[in-house]
């Protein structure tokens, strides 16, 4: 492997990622666990990874790559929002839930 080109690269990565989790374990949550005992599970980590990746194309003004395989999950939930059907896909998966009236997309649009 040491004759492998970018194997000492790759090796350096894993080992700074293997770190960074022993060192966060204890921060580290099981989400799956949360979920099976219905807890809430926060989304503040996945905005912020989001808002750090447009923020880093936004300046370097590179290009998204789009392709149908990653498109296509945002285009479904813009044509549930659009066709009101988002609201009863969540409580299939998840009965309890009750969309905020606040963010209604209906009332917004009126």
């Amino acid at each position: 492997m040491r004759d492998v080109k970018g194997a000492p690269v790759i090796r350096r990565h894993i080992n700074d990622l293997i770190e960074y989790l022993y060192a966060n374990q204890p921060a580290l949550v099981n989400y799956g666990r949360r979920r099976r005992d219905r807890l809430p599970i926060s989304t503040a980590f996945v905005e912020s990874a989001v808002n750090e990746i447009l923020s880093k194309r936004m300046i370097k003004k590179q290009q998204m790559r789009w392709n149908r395989w990653t498109v296509q999950p945002f285009l479904d939930v813009r044509v549930a929002v659009l066709n009101e059907t988002l609201a009863g896909s969540f409580r299939r998966l998840y009965p309890d839930f009750q969309p905020d009236s606040q963010n209604d997309p209906v009332r917004l649009a009126a």
